[in-house]
This record gives structure tokens, C-alpha cells and sequence, in this order.
């Protein structure tokens, strides 16, 4: 299993994982990124830039619309998770309100433009989150390798240890984080002592460090964050949270 990672300093960030055949890209839009369509009166749209993840063939993609700030009203919106034009460099996304754009000048009494305009997605700081993942033979995948004593392979840029062959032996220390998903804090509880906490951000960055049950992550942007948990034994586990 390889552990791969591409970064593409454009206004799309972009991360690729590469696990035994399997390859998979994701990554954030900007909200600057939002283009008017067919010169303001059909909606908007965004081009995302996958290529920094060297696709050789056209992947999967899942996207979802997020408020980078929690300005939120995106749930009037339609379009996602449509996908148009997918490529191995990339793909688009059209967004509209959920009426048909007419002459209206509000929407409901939010008195926000109709129809939808880039400038509403920069204010609200819309952005399109994606995941790619390439096709793979699913009878292939189901044929997992078993690590021997020797061997220490990493799953993930957090250091997660693989179920080794003598798992039915010894299961891996359970760990619960709640509330979660969350907006301003989380707390760990396990029945093994803990010795310190980590949160990074899917790009494998470190975040925090707490020796506390209770974590503070009020000031993180809305989205998928790793917490890393170690134990007194020299065990560790990694569990994801979602901040609000």
C-alpha cells in the first residue's frame, strides 16, 4: 500500500492518496472562483481543476456545496451534486436557485438576486468540496494483503496502524468523540488512559495537541478534521470528526 500526496497551489486545493490500485484526489474550490452563466441570467457555474492529481483515467467524482463561514442559504440552491463535462483534469458544477429564474428581483424575502450571481456565492463564501475516486476492480480490492510481524504500512498521513493477522487476538483501543458532528468543541473518553490528543486536517496538517478529554475546535472552518488519540500502552487510533 503507497501513501501519495499532490498539492496544487492554485485557487483549488487539491491532495491525492494512492492505496494499492486504487487512486484517490480531493480537494476545496475557492469562492472566488464562482463564474456567472450565459452573461448573468442563468445561474453560475465553477470549473475545478483536478489535474494536479495525475489521473489517467476519468475518476468518480462526489461534491458537495459548503459555506466556508456558515453564511449558509445554500439549501435554496439546486445544481449540486450534478457533474458536467468530468475529465481526468476535472469537471463542472452549475448552481441556480431552486425556482426558475424569472424576472422576479428577490428570492422568497431573502432579497437576494434572481437570478443566482457569482458575487452571492463570494458573500455567502460558497465552495464546491470534492472527492475522486478512479475505477477499480471491486474483486481485486477484496483481496487484502496481510502485513507479516516485520512490516509497519501506514494508512493514512496520521499514522493509523492496519488490522494485523492476529486482529481476532487483539482489537483495536476504542475510542468515542461526541457530540459529533459538532461547532465548538468535542470530548474523547476511552476506557484505556489517554495520554494526549491531535487534531489535523485532511491534508495531514497538525492542528492542536490537548492532554485534555475536552477539545476546543470552535475556531476551525466548517468541514472534516482527524483526531489522532495515544494511549499508555503505545497504542493509537484515529477517528474522523465533522465541524459545523
Amino acid at each position: 500500500m503507497a501513501l501519495i500526496f499532490f498539492f496544487s497551489f492554485t485557487t483549488t486545493l487539491t491532495a491525492q492518496i494512492t492505496v494499492g490500485s486504487m487512486v484517490v484526489g480531493q480537494g476545496v474550490t475557492s469562492p472566488n472562483d464562482w463564474v456567472d452563466y450565459n452573461g448573468g441570467v442563468g445561474g453560475i457555474y465553477v470549473d475545478v481543476n483536478t489535474s494536479a492529481c495525475g489521473f489517467t483515467e476519468t475518476p468518480h467524482y462526489l461534491v458537495t456545496l459548503e459555506s466556508l463561514t456558515s453564511s449558509g442559504y445554500h439549501w435554496y440552491i439546486s445544481g449540486v451534486p450534478s457533474v458536467y463535462s468530468p475529465t481526468s483534469t476535472g469537471f463542472r458544477v452549475y448552481l441556480r436557485w431552486t425556482d426558475t429564474p424569472s424576472d422576479a428581483p428577490t428570492i422568497g424575502s431573502l432579497n437576494f438576486p434572481n437570478p443566482l450571481r457569482a458575487s452571492t456565492a463570494l458573500n455567502r463564501n460558497w465552495v464546491i468540496r470534492w472527492t475522486a475516486i478512479t475505477n477499480g476492480d471491486c474483486a481485486n480490492c477484496n483481496q487484502k494483503k496481510q502485513p507479516t510481524n516485520n512490516e509497519q504500512i501506514n494508512s493514512s498521513p496520521f499514522g493509523e496502524e492496519p488490522m494485523s493477522s492476529d486482529f481476532e487476538k487483539k482489537r483495536r483501543t476504542e475510542v468515542k468523540i461526541h457530540p459529533n458532528p459538532t461547532n465548538t468543541k468535542i470530548t474523547i473518553s476511552s476506557l484505556n488512559e489517554i495520554l494526549k490528543n491531535e487534531v489535523y486536517n485532511l491534508n495531514g496538517q497538525l492542528l492542536r495537541t490537548s492532554k485534555d478529554e475536552t477539545i476546543d475546535i470552535k475556531d476551525f472552518l466548517p468541514g472534516e478534521y482527524i483526531v489522532k488519540v495515544y494511549f499508555d500502552n503505545d497504542e493509537t487510533t484515529t477517528k474522523k470528526i465533522i465541524k459545523k
